[in-house]
């Protein structure tokens, strides 16, 4: 379940009814210069079209910078209107011109003060409900005429010249001395003014973002959020009420990735600051996103508590203010501007309403509460129907809640009707979108279900070619869905079926991680900024994002209208250039993949069946998992076949048991825990059972994997028969006894490193880093970060110093005849000493260290190997950041990533962890890696390495075996104790890549 209500464009300003003439004269429609605001933007005026309307006022609005919104509005009160006891108090005080103010601003009493050319009048200081932003409203009286204004403070001093302008006292260009009302708002805002470029900025940001998640592209989406609170920040302080809006979004896309941990915290803040803002709509909305957030967790019952307390704050903030909110609510009709967004009208509170009632319906059908869940949704469409403010993707979005649930009751064709005018939708508002691509998979499962097998296979493969071109990601459910439905088609029509199992596994490989997508944000900004050509196709890209987004938007208003007044002409122009536009965003992602192979990677664009066949050497097998909440898909591939099955255990039962061999793998003060080998047994026959035959002859695995399955290495397996006796391990027959074992972040990793057939150019066998030594003063280091990083402070100061990583260096070192000068020990590790260094110049990069999670190191929300820093330095030298591994230019052969802890506290999250390190690392230069889940003791890892090294295929699946079956049969160098056998001491290492070595030396 995505986040579905975010920041929207506004389609709510009440029209100011214009009188016979605007402020300023001169042509109506034609901006005029103005000089400057008081940040020193260009400004210009422009005459409104003359209007009829109860209010009487006219209108002008005035623009500064960049920004296409109006920076603030002048409204001559009409010759028309009475004008007797008119004063600027009472101006201010009521009327149509104050009740729309009302709805877009919170506004102080106003004070008397003088304007420019000795004009009285009052103004007042008002927020915007909408991002908190400081406002002005205010009132002028001359000659018998009253002037109102509204916009940024900036933007004072050209309305004081649009007004003596007016008045035939002056022109726009004319410099005027600093007035008293002025000097009042310089002195009440209490910071320094935000021009129209701050606003701009943000509500870029914030629409930007919106689309993003409406495609599900979360975590473009939370860097947006976030490039958006920066600005407000900078505006109104980073504690203020206001930036609740921008902050649950970003908790709310960060649970959209998966990455709860880190949502946890934001929200708790969020809800603080909702309950003191200025916004009403804040509170409610909050909730409602915790709602979601529960439900991305499956914790059903928390989430439907947090939605009906959203609802009932809704409708109780509807009934007390007099909007009576229901089948019958319409909204207002028109079209509006970014500081005219309605925080607090009824129409806003009424298409928040929807949203909330969706929110519920959602939990109730998953609770199974269905007639409930029914009569939940029907009411949020009645209400998107008959409001044209709400965001046209809402609709669709309702459209399929409403066939789920038909579908879940046993009525199939009305599922599969609602759902087929939900993908007419999608096709009109998004069309060849995720959620259009989406929504036809869903549509393919009702038509199966109604025996409409060959119309599914046909909408599924729309579907699936949508979501391919847009490199969309599929989230597990719904992917388990299709995968589900598509194995009974394949059933049901054996002569599609070989088809249908190859668009499985393609689809299989759109199912990405929270990780994968923020490692995937982070390449991109580090493309952009440091290749010029490819930053120019990436510069590109967002540009044409902006303008499709553009383009919907404009689409979606001009359908808005009554289709008796709508103008076809403009929409059908529209929509022709919607589809140039999307052309276009096609060539721009084919030639930023065609130009990074580590980029495409790095999406894990999809590898079809037999181009990975063809990339397979005798006796090899790449079998991938694909986990969600109730089931979990396995795919195996060989030279000569594709086989996928299902198998009935979630990320919960998988979930338990890699807990249970985590800890069995955790030293507790006692000493060596038991390993539970019969749990380990079972999850070795609960995956590989029903492809055992298909096993046969197979020498090398690699293997892929996301959630749990992540967190640990498979040669912890336990394939057939033996039992640990007296503290042995060695009758166990662990996985690593029958296969050569690898693993990968993505299968197209694994292709695009086996097509490398080059070798490392670099000239110096290893660069090795290690000796972490902590930091002396952790107060210090934290220093410049906020209070709420306490968490952080007590992750890393528990890292305590890593001497034996010392020994592990030199001898590697001595084996491959590196001196002394190859390593990079103690507090000489600092980040500077790595990002520093000509690593391309190294067949061999090595490091000994900690690592971190983002789950664990919130203030960065990077997973992060840990350096020693630098004296006198902040926080962020004591981290060398998955941010940072992308900027490395690497050259190796082998990354070898000694000492880390990727597994986690839950040993949940560490492998995605891991996978994010591997991927940048990979993206960086490194061809293969040897990294490890767990601390492995000194001396054990001293002597696995040892091993490793000292033979041929050097960071490869095979000497990697050899090794680990060295230490459990004893048969390492020298004298192996028999408790070595535990995997404790072998099985923490993983061999990443393509599963080939190198030759040491």
């Amino acid at each position: 379940m995505s986040a579905r209500y975010a920041f929207r464009l506004p389609l709510l300003a009440l029209a100011l009814a214009l009188g016979a003439c605007a402020v300023t004269g001169g042509e109506t429609g034609t901006p005029r210069e103005a000089g400057t605001n008081l940040v020193g933007e260009a400004c210009t005026v422009t005459a409104g079209p003359a209007t009829l309307g109860a209010g009487g006022e006219r209108q002008t609005t005035v623009h500064c910078g960049s920004w296409q919104q109006p920076s603030a509005r002048i409204a001559e009160r009409g010759a028309t209107q009475p004008q007797t006891g008119d004063s600027p108090a009472a101006a201010l005080a009521a009327g149509p011109w104050r009740a729309e103010l009302d709805s877009r601003m919170r506004c102080d009493a106003p004070a008397a003060t003088a304007f420019a050319g000795g004009l009285d009048g009052a103004v007042m200081q008002c927020r915007l409900l909408n991002g908190g932003f400081p406002m002005v409203a205010l009132a002028l009286a001359a000659e018998g005429r009253i002037f109102l204004a509204d916009g940024i403070p900036a933007a004072l001093p050209v309305v004081e010249r649009a007004v003596l302008a007016a008045l035939g006292r002056g022109t726009l260009g004319a410099e005027t001395a600093e007035s008293r009302a002025i000097a009042f708002v310089r002195a009440a805002t209490g910071r320094p003014l935000a021009g129209a470029g701050a606003l701009d900025a943000y509500y870029t940001a914030l629409a930007t973002a919106q689309y993003q998640d409406t495609v599900q592209d979360f975590a473009a989406s939370e860097e947006n959020y976030r490039k958006a609170l920066l600005v407000q920040a900078e505006a109104i302080g980073s504690d203020d009420p206001s930036s609740a809006d921008p902050l649950m979004h970003v908790a709310l896309e960060l649970s959209n990735q998966g990455r709860y941990d880190e949502a946890a915290p934001l929200f708790d803040e969020a809800q603080r600051l909702a309950a003191a803002s200025i916004n009403p709509s804040d509170l409610p909305r909050l909730l409602s996103y915790r709602a979601i957030d529960a439900a991305n967790q499956n914790r059903l019952d928390d989430a439907l508590g947090f939605a009906a307390k959203a609802t009932a704050l809704r409708r109780e903030f509807a009934a007390r203010n007099g909007n009576e909110v229901g089948n019958g609510f319409t909204g207002f009709a028109g079209g509006g501007d970014l500081i005219s967004y309605g925080g607090a009208s009824g129409t806003v509170i009424g298409i928040d309403l929807a949203q909330s009632l969706h929110t519920e319906a959602a939990l109730l059908l998953r609770l199974n509460r269905l007639d409930e869940a029914a009569q939940k949704a029907d009411e949020a469409i009645a209400i998107t129907r008959a409001s044209r403010a709400a965001p046209p993707w809402w609709l669709p979005q309702f459209l399929e809640t409403r066939a789920t649930v038909a579908a879940a009751g046993g009525d199939s064709r009305s599922a599969a009707a609602l759902q087929g005018d939900a993908v007419t939708i999608w096709a009109n508002t998004l069309p060849d979108s995720v959620p259009e691509g989406l929504a036809r998979l869903a549509l393919g499962r009702y038509q199966h279900a109604t025996g409409r097998s060959d119309a599914a296979i046909a909408t599924y493969r729309q579907g699936l070619a949508t979501l391919k071109a847009r490199n969309a990601e599929i989230r597990p459910r719904e992917l388990i869905g299709f995968l589900d439905v598509a194995s009974a088609a394949a059933a049901a029509t054996p002569g599609e079926a070989g088809r249908l199992e190859v668009e499985m596994f393609e689809a299989m490989q759109l199912m990405r991680s929270g990780v994968t997508s923020r490692t995937v944000s982070l390449a991109t900004a580090r493309l952009a900024a440091g290749d010029q050509q490819v930053g120019g196709v990436i510069r590109a890209q967002q540009e044409n994002d902006r303008k499709r987004y553009a383009l919907v938007a404009a689409l979606n208003r001009a359908l808005a209208v009554p289709a008796e007044v709508r103008d076809t002409k403009a929409i059908d122009g529209l929509r022709s250039r919607l589809i140039e536009t999307e052309a276009e965003g096609r060539r721009l992602d084919e030639t930023l993949q065609a130009a990074s192979s580590g980029y495409r990677q790095l999406l894990a664009t999809p590898v079809g069946a037999s181009e990975l066949q063809a990339l397979l050497k005798p006796g090899e097998a790449v079998v991938a998992f694909a986990s969600a909440e109730t089931a979990t898909y396995g795919f195996l591939v060989r030279a000569d076949r594709l086989r996928i099955w299902r198998i009935d255990a979630g990320d919960q039962a998988i979930g338990d048991v890699v807990i249970a061999l985590r800890k069995g793998v955790t030293p507790t003060r006692s000493g060596l825990p038991r390993f539970p080998v019969e749990q380990s047994r079972g999850l070795y026959r609960t995956l590989f059972d029903p492809v055992a035959g298909d096993l046969d002859g197979v020498t090398s695995l690699v293997t892929s994997a996301n959630g749990a399955l992540a967190s640990i290495p498979f040669g912890i397996l336990v394939a057939g028969p033996g039992e640990a006796r007296g503290g042995s391990y060695r009758e166990v027959d662990w996985l690593v006894r029958h296969y050569a074992l690898a693993q990968v972040p993505s299968v197209r990793a694994f292709a695009d490193l086996r097509r490398v057939g080059t070798a490392s150019g670099g000239t110096q066998a290893l660069v090795g880093f290690g000796d972490y030594q902590p930091p002396r003063d952790m107060n210090a280091l934290f220093s410049s970060l906020p209070a709420n990083c306490v968490r952080d402070r007590k992750v890393l100061g528990a890292l305590g110093p890593l001497p034996g990583t010392a020994v592990e260096l030199e001898r590697v070192a001595a084996q491959l005849g590196a001196g002394p000068d190859a390593l990079v020990l103690g507090d000489a590790f600092t980040k500077t000493a790595v990002t520093g260094r000509p690593l391309s110049d190294y067949r061999i990069v090595y490091f000994a260290t900690h690592a971190v999670l983002a789950s664990e190191i919130r203030c960065f929300a990077e997973p992060a190997l840990l350096v020693s820093p630098g004296p006198a330095a902040g926080a962020d030298s004591a981290l060398l950041k998955l941010s940072d591994i992308l900027n490395l230019k690497l050259d190796a052969d082998l990354v070898v990533l000694s000492a880390c802890n990727t597994g986690g506290t839950d040993g949940k999250s560490g492998g995605e962890a891991l996978s994010g390190l591997t991927r940048a690392f990979f993206y960086a230069g490194a061809r293969r890696l040897i990294a490890s889940h767990w601390p492995v003791p000194d001396a054990s890892t001293a002597a696995l390495m040892t091993a490793i090294f000292g033979g041929q295929g050097v960071g490869g699946a095979g000497a990697l075996r050899d090794a680990q079956l060295g230490l459990i049969d004893g048969r390492g160098p020298g004298t192996t104790p028999v408790e070595w056998s535990h995997p404790l001491f072998w099985a923490g290492f993983s061999t990443i890549g393509d599963g080939t070595g190198v030759a040491a030396r």
